[in-house]
């Protein structure tokens, strides 16, 4: 997220998918996949991928925040931005 604040958003990318490769079967790795989705558009991916990260997360605080990136992404918003 940092590199995305600083508008450098390809490395950040790529840093997501090396998130997604390390952790294929976690809350990390479902939110990863879903920023990327999101950033080509693929809204509806996203918010699959965003709710299987919210009902894998371990705190009721990480649950409301992906709930957050969720219903952004529903109302086709770029969580990335």
């Amino acid at each position: 997220r940092r590199l995305q604040n600083q508008k450098q958003n390809a490395e950040a990318m790529e840093i997501f998918k090396d998130v997604d490769k390390r952790f294929p079967q976690g809350v990390y790795g479902d939110l990863a996949r879903a920023r990327i989705k999101s950033a080509a558009g693929d809204f509806a991916g996203a918010a699959s991928d965003a709710k299987k990260a919210q009902a894998t997360a371990p705190t009721d605080a990480q649950k409301q925040s992906i709930q957050a990136l969720i219903t952004r992404l529903e109302a086709k918003q770029d969580v990335n931005k």
